[in-house]
């Protein structure tokens, strides 16, 4: 039987494919990577798929109009090990090519994190540390989308997974003499929710950070203008930005225009938005507060002591220092300046206070909150 390595780099056709799926099936251990476009997109659009599986290393083409399901059932495959580097965005393009993500992950970037990397150190610099492996960047501005892909883009492209199973294996045996492989374990699985990529439009008012701070009102307007944006923006499949942006939004949050002539003077609002959209905006306005008016919104307004918070998060983050400086890691792998506020402001499952977090830094923050009289 022909060897991989008899495969060509670039998988155009079904049979190579399909010889690469049997390849793969024989593999409980895998490394992808993927590269795709997004600019003038709400979605992603997957250019290029590539693969690590034993010695095999395969270009997937997914414009070559291949049957590609056989493939993805293997990725998502519950039980194999899929190695990707800061995978976040890869599982969102699978997410939004297949409507499914990977099950089992390992993350190589978080890896490196826990072992004293910085957090968002880069899978070209991690090789060279790792590997003493130069990997060329040289194709970064790449438009995945266009064929045909030059020999240069293909070794780009096949060099993002080419290393990725040996740094794994460096750095797994690390972690385990450390006693963090099972951090490494629990953070990359939290990538593994589908809550992460889905979009929920309901939930599109939690990008903008000023809105939990409105009056009640202007919140209710806000979620409903963002909900609408967001809507429209998946149903389009085009930027949110380029439905409405932040500012536009927010100047409607706070003028409540009631009629067209009132949007017409909004500085922030595109012209050509208030022609196409202004009777829609003003209705889901009024919309908005009829229901506020009849108690129908679930509003959790947040009413914070903004100079208390920021002199107790000061404190916080001192004793993340301390601690992260202790264990060797980034102070923002143990707990991010969100992670600190979310736990100050009594979110609803803090990260700091669940896994190997808590232990680690996550029990303390709190005591310390506690004894403030705050959460």
């Amino acid at each position: 039987m022909p060897t991989p390595n008899d495969l060509p780099l670039l998988i155009m056709r079904q049979p190579d494919l399909d010889r690469v799926c049997t390849e793969i099936a024989t593999h409980q251990q895998i490394a992808i990577d993927t590269e795709f476009v997004r600019t003038n997109t709400y979605a992603p659009q997957l250019g290029l798929l590539q693969i690590r599986a034993g010695d095999l290393t395969a270009c997937v083409d997914p414009l070559a109009g291949l049957d590609m399901q056989p493939l993805w059932e293997l990725l998502f495959d519950p039980d194999r090990t899929s190695i990707l580097h800061s995978g976040k965005q890869d599982m969102e393009v699978m997410w939004f090519t297949e409507g499914a993500i990977i099950r089992k992950l390992a993350d190589t970037q978080i890896c490196a994190g826990l072992l004293g990397y910085p957090a968002q150190i880069g899978y070209a610099g991690l090789a060279a540390d790792l590997l003493n492996v130069e990997i060329s960047k040289d194709q970064t501005r790449t438009d995945w989308s266009r064929r045909p892909l030059s020999e240069a883009q293909l070794r780009y492209a096949a060099a993002d997974v080419l290393h990725l199973p040996k740094m794994f294996q460096i750095m797994e045996q690390r972690l385990h003499e450390l006693g963090r492989y099972e951090w490494a374990v629990e953070d990359s699985t939290e990538l593994c929710q589908i809550s992460l990529y889905k979009p929920e439009p309901a939930d599109a008012w939690q990008r903008i950070k000023s809105i939990p701070f409105m009056p009640a009102a202007q919140q209710a307007r806000a979620r409903a203008l963002a909900t609408w944006r967001e809507t429209r923006a998946v149903t389009s499949n085009k930027p949110r930005q380029w439905i409405m942006g932040d500012k536009a939004l927010l100047q409607l949050v706070i003028e409540n225009p009631t009629n067209e002539a009132a949007l017409n003077r909004l500085g922030e609002l595109p012209a050509s938005l208030a022609r196409s959209q202004g009777r829609k905006l003003i209705n889901i306005l009024g919309a908005a507060n009829d229901a506020f008016a009849q108690g129908n919104m679930n509003l959790q307004q947040q009413s914070f002591d903004i100079d208390k918070e920021k002199l107790l998060s000061k404190k916080l983050s001192r004793l993340v220092r301390a601690q992260a400086e202790k264990l060797g890691i980034a102070a923002e792998i143990l707990a991010s300046k969100r992670d600190i506020s979310a736990l100050i402001r009594n979110s609803a499952h803090p990260r700091v206070l669940q896994g190997w977090r808590y232990e680690a830094i996550g029990q303390e923050l709190q005591q310390n909150i506690n004894q403030e009289g705050t959460g």
